[in-house]
């Protein structure tokens, strides 16, 4: 096999694992009732914006093709995966990184630091999403469905809306851009990282990537659906 079809293989294998991972995540938690099902057209175009070299590479209309409930459960499924797996294993590699070299790396204690802070403005971000973001698209896909009565509809739009969502929607996402200049600035001076601290630097800068997508399916995917939910809902008032 040509050695660059091989690494395109390899790859493509780990984006499509990123994608479906956090599907598998949610899968083993019954209690979820948001009926996730691994849809492979939608994993199809997601492993697209993964695997593209830029954000304007991926045309990302070709997803608002699948239904806001799809996009829900993924976005769902995707703080989940976060929070019970991805946060964890840096946690992890942190707590080997400091038992086994303690404080004689200050640059890597600074990150570590820095990294601590970050993840707790992270979560706080995720769970706020999911407490008052996600269900209020719920329910304005409850209220399409007619499982809302006219005033139960008018009283939720006039307590919510999704510009309220778009005006306080902090980019917490790209401050992990600032975790990685802190990287390559250490890496261009040290060559000679030890293995704890190169697995935890690719983790780093993998999540940071995976954040960036995360951030653009709720930004140009997610937002216009509901914002296009929303006008019709009004309108039919």
């Amino acid at each position: 096999m040509n050695p660059r079809t091989y690494e395109e293989l390899i790859s493509t294998t780990k984006m499509y694992e990123l994608v479906t991972e956090r599907l598998d995540v949610a899968a083993l938690e019954q209690k979820s009732s948001d009926g996730i099902e691994l849809n492979h057209e939608l994993v199809e175009l997601i492993l697209d914006l993964y695997d593209a070299d830029s954000e304007s590479d991926f045309f990302q209309e070709k997803l608002r093709k699948f239904s806001l409930e799809e996009i829900v459960a993924y976005i769902h499924a995707s703080h989940r995966y976060y929070l019970t797996k991805k946060i964890p294993e840096l946690e992890q590699s942190l707590l080997h990184i400091f038992s086994k070299y303690g404080q004689t790396h200050q640059l890597l204690a600074s990150l570590a630091m820095f990294f601590n802070q970050y993840k707790n403005k992270l979560v706080h971000h995720f769970k706020l999403e999911e407490k008052l973001v996600l269900p209020y698209i719920k329910q304005l896909i409850d209220a399409k469905n007619g499982n809302l009565r006219p005033e139960e509809q008018k009283a939720l739009l006039e307590k919510s809306s999704i510009q309220a969502f778009r005006d306080g929607h902090d980019e917490v996402e790209e401050e992990l851009k600032e975790v990685s200049v802190i990287i390559h600035n250490y890496v261009d001076k040290d060559h000679q990282l030890p293995l704890p601290y190169r697995i935890f630097l690719n983790q780093v800068e993998l999540f940071e990537m995976e954040l960036r997508k995360h951030q653009i399916i709720e930004d140009h995917v997610l937002v216009p659906l509901a914002e296009e939910l929303e006008k019709k809902l009004r309108e039919g008032l």
